[in-house]
């Protein structure tokens, strides 16, 4: 299979933000790949390792990946 860039959108305020892009074969396998680089658990928060509202998926958030052209 072919890797392909996918578009990682998290949804705030009701609105899509581009986060950045991950390299992946399939959606299912860029999500994962979303969540590893960009995602932060609620213990990196509290010991204070992860910047609030960054270039990051917090875990109250929803994402997508979009196939890029």
């Amino acid at each position: 299979m072919n890797m392909k860039d996918w578009r990682v959108l998290v949804v705030r305020d009701g609105v899509a933000v581009d986060i950045g892009k991950v390299s992946e074969t399939d959606e299912p396998l860029a999500r994962c790949a979303a969540l590893w680089r960009y995602g932060v658990s609620e213990e990196e928060i509290t010991v204070g390792v992860a910047r609030r509202r960054g270039a990051r998926i917090y875990p109250d958030e929803d994402f997508e990946v979009l196939p890029m052209p």
